[in-house]
C-alpha cells in the first residue's frame, strides 16, 4: 500500500512538472505575431545595458554628423528615449535611425538637483534653423519644459545631440546635462505626450496648427484616475482616461498658448486646454498622422495608441481622426456633481492649483472627443510591453521596454529594437 502511495505521489509531482514545463514552453515560445510583420526592425535601443528602463520616444530631423562632431549634407531622423534608471538621474538617450547610437544627456530639476523621475513621455517642437523649440517631458502629474540654455544652442533638440555626441564611457559627463526651464501641473496622470507637426515637413516652421499632446494611463487598481475623467462614449463605451491637446505658442516658457481670462493673475496662466479626448485604458503612448491627400489639419488623418500591461500582448490602435472629430459632448454634459440641497449641477474642468482674482478656483467647460470603437480602423497584435510612440512624415515609430534589466528574465520576447510601420487599412 505504501509503494502504491508513493508512486501515485511521484505520478502526481511528475504531471505538475510537465504541466508547468508545457506551459513555460507555450509561454516563451508558442507567441505569435502576424500583424508584426507589417513592422521594421531599426537600430537598436540604447542605455538597455547599463540600467535605463525607456518609456517615451520623440524624433527630430537634422543634419548627419561626422566622427568629428560636423554637420553633413546628409539628414535623419534623431530619436530621442526618454528612460528612468536603475541607479542615478534619467536620461535622454539619441539614436540616429540611420546612424545608430549617438549618446545621451542627464536631466536636472529647475532647482539644479538630479531629476529622478519616471520620464513616461518626451516630445519636442523643435524644428532645424529655427531657435523657439521646446522640450517636453511628462511624469507625475507634471509636463516639463526646457529650452536652449544658451545661443550656443540652435534649439532644445540640437543641444541634446550635441552634448550626446560628446558623452562617452570613459568620461565623467558631467557636461553631458540639460536642465528643465519651466514647469506646470497635468491635470491627469501624465503618462504620455506628442508633438503634432500639421506640416507634416520637418524642415518648415508653423505653429499655427500644431499641436501637443497630453495623455494619462489608466489601470484599475494600481494607476487610477480622477473620477471625472470616467466617461462612457455615445455607443456605451466606458473610457477612463484623458488626453489633451494645447496650441503652441513660441514665446511661453511652456512653449504653448495660456489662459487668458482677465480673472486669473499671471503668476497661475498656466497652459490652456484646448480639447479632451477621452480614450481607452491603459495607453503608454500616441502619435498622430496627418492625412497628405486633405488640406485639413483639424478632421483628416489618423490616431495611433499603444496599449500595454505587463506581460500580455500589446495592442496598437489605429483611429479615423475625422470620426473622433465628429463625436464629441462638453465637459459639463458628462460630469454631474451635487450642490448643498443634494441638487445635481453640471460641473465644470477644474485647472489645478489655479485661483480667480478673487481666490476661487478656475473652471471651464471644455469640448470632449471619443475614442471608441466607432472610430476604430484597425488594430495591430504585437509583443508585450510596448511603450511610447512618435512619427516622422508617415511612418510611427514604436519603443519597447521589454528588453530592459526589470522586465527581460520574464517576457516572451525581449524586443532590442525601435521598430516602425507605416499605417494600413
Amino acid at each position: 500500500m505504501k509503494h502504491k502511495k508513493l508512486f501515485i505521489a511521484l505520478i502526481a509531482i511528475f504531471s505538475v512538472i510537465v504541466c508547468l514545463g508545457t506551459f513555460v514552453m507555450i509561454w516563451f515560445w508558442g507567441d505569435s505575431y502576424p500583424d508584426f510583420e507589417d513592422f521594421t526592425e531599426g537600430v537598436e535601443i540604447p542605455g538597455l545595458d547599463e540600467g535605463a528602463v525607456p518609456q517615451g520616444i520623440a524624433n527630430y530631423t537634422t543634419s548627419v554628423y561626422d566622427n568629428e562632431g560636423q554637420a553633413t549634407s546628409d539628414s535623419q531622423d534623431y530619436l530621442f528615449v526618454s528612460a528612468y534608471m536603475k541607479e542615478g538621474p534619467s536620461r535622454i538617450y539619441v539614436t540616429g535611425s540611420r546612424t545608430g547610437y549617438i549618446g545621451y544627456v542627464t536631466i536636472k530639476n529647475e532647482d539644479g538637483s538630479d531629476y529622478c523621475g519616471h520620464c513616461g513621455g518626451i516630445a519636442t517642437s523643435c524644428v532645424k534653423g529655427y531657435s523657439n523649440g521646446v522640450l517636453w517631458i511628462t511624469s507625475e502629474n507634471t509636463v516639463y519644459c526646457a529650452k536652449r540654455s544658451s545661443n550656443n544652442y540652435a534649439n532644445i533638440a540640437e543641444e541634446v545631440i550635441t552634448k550626446a555626441l560628446n558623452s562617452s564611457p570613459e568620461s565623467d559627463n558631467s557636461e553631458n546635462v540639460i536642465q528643465f526651464t519651466a514647469s506646470f501641473k497635468a491635470n491627469c496622470n501624465a503618462s504620455f505626450c506628442f508633438f503634432y507637426d500639421s506640416d507634416a515637413d520637418p524642415t518648415t516652421f508653423s505653429t499655427a496648427s500644431d499641436k501637443f499632446y497630453v495623455g494619462e494611463f489608466y489601470r484599475k487598481g494600481s494607476n487610477e484616475t480622477d473620477g471625472n475623467h470616467h466617461v462612457t462614449t455615445k455607443n456605451g463605451t466606458e473610457n477612463k482616461a484623458f488626453l489633451y491637446e494645447y496650441s503652441l505658442n513660441s514665446s511661453s516658457e511652456y512653449g504653448l498658448t495660456k489662459l487668458s481670462s482677465s480673472n486669473i493673475p499671471e503668476e497661475y496662466r498656466v497652459p490652456k486646454i484646448q480639447y479632451i479626448y477621452s480614450i481607452p485604458a491603459k495607453i503608454q503612448g500616441m502619435a498622430r498622422l496627418r492625412d497628405k491627400s486633405s488640406t485639413s489639419s483639424t478632421s483628416a488623418g489618423k490616431l495611433a495608441l499603444s496599449q500595454s500591461w505587463g506581460l500580455p500582448d500589446s495592442t496598437i490602435y489605429l483611429y479615423d481622426w475625422g470620426k473622433i472629430r465628429s463625436n464629441s459632448a462638453s465637459y459639463g454634459s458628462l460630469v454631474n456633481t451635487t450642490d448643498n440641497e443634494g441638487k445635481e449641477v453640471a460641473a465644470g474642468f477644474e485647472y489645478e492649483g489655479v485661483l480667480t482674482t478673487l481666490g476661487n478656483r478656475y473652471f471651464e467647460n471644455p469640448t470632449v472627443y471619443f475614442v471608441d470603437d466607432s472610430s476604430l480602423v484597425r488594430e495591430y497584435s504585437v509583443p508585450s510591453m510596448s511603450e511610447g510612440l512618435c512619427a516622422s512624415g508617415d511612418r510611427v515609430y514604436l519603443l519597447f521596454e521589454s528588453a530592459s534589466f526589470k522586465y527581460k528574465n520574464f517576457v516572451r520576447q525581449q524586443i532590442r529594437n525601435i521598430y516602425s510601420f507605416i499605417p494600413r487599412q
